[in-house]
């Protein structure tokens, strides 16, 4: 079934390397055609396994969406909540891969669009999520919510997160918002901090448009995707966000348990 698989390493990680070549020799042992993470084509490529964590994973997922190859992540350390393999029992997991034996997983990301005046600055994705937030400094910034072209309401916060169901145990989470099973098309809007105990946590349909209107900052704000990509926002800024066109599909071996990760990730019933 996957006769070409690309492999992916963490940038500038030993270890990583090291690993990936391990996984290289496996692959080449049971006649399967490796292409490393520097060379650029794809074509041909069946299956992209990220060597690393769910950082890697998040980067090589908004890279390699439109491409529609689904990936498969061994997390160098803990098991991550998407690179849920573990290295430890890497070669076991991959030849049950390699047989067939594994799950496959749909995630959606989110399309956010920078404008002004009607023009278009600049497009980005997010698997996990998008965060407005104040530059460093104790201001907060103001700005309005509109969902599907309806007011929503107006805040003034430190930020807000907008996530999908995959972000909703990252940065949502430790801000109070609530967790979203991966199948839920759903975004989820958690306001950072707001300057009134009235905010609360707000989900809508993965179908909705959102729009943030930026209305006072007194160094503009910045919008930052997965953690690992930031732009500044000025006032008068207007950011677009809705549901990316193409999702990814994640590999899981046969026994993955979503809820058995979320267990040992965040100590229930510990």
């Amino acid at each position: 079934m996957f006769n070409t698989i690309k492999i992916i390493t963490k940038p500038n990680d030993v270890h990583s390397d090291d690993k990936a070549r391990e996984l290289a020799t496996l692959l080449k042992d049971k006649n399967v055609d490796v292409v490393r993470g520097g060379e650029q084509q794809t074509e041909q490529v069946d299956l992209i396994i990220v060597m690393g964590g769910d950082g890697s994973l998040l980067s090589t997922a908004r890279t390699f969406v439109d491409k529609k190859i689904p990936i498969l992540g061994i997390n160098l350390g803990r098991l991550g909540f998407l690179a849920d393999v573990s290295v430890t029992n890497m070669e076991e997991i991959i030849t049950e891969v390699l047989n067939g034996n594994f799950t496959k997983e749909e995630r959606h990301l989110l399309s956010c669009q920078i404008e002004q005046d009607g023009k278009i600055l600049g497009q980005f994705l997010a698997l996990n999520d998008a965060v407005v937030h104040r530059r460093e400094t104790l201001k907060i910034i103001e700005f309005d919510l509109f969902i599907n072209n309806k007011f929503v309401n107006n805040q003034r916060a430190d930020g807000l997160i907008i996530t999908t169901p995959t972000g909703s145990t990252a940065y949502a989470l430790s801000g109070g918002g609530p967790i979203m099973h991966p199948s839920v098309n759903a975004i989820g809007l958690v306001s950072i901090c707001p300057h009134t105990m009235s905010h609360r946590p707000l989900l809508v349909s993965g179908d909705s448009e959102i729009m943030i209107k930026v209305k006072d900052s007194e160094n503009g704000a910045i919008i930052s995707f997965d953690g690992q990509t930031s732009v500044s926002i000025k006032v008068g800024q207007d950011i677009r966000l809705r549901q990316y066109s193409n999702a990814i599909n994640l590999i899981h071996p046969k026994n993955y348990d979503y809820f058995e990760i979320i267990r040992s990730k965040l100590h229930w019933g510990g």
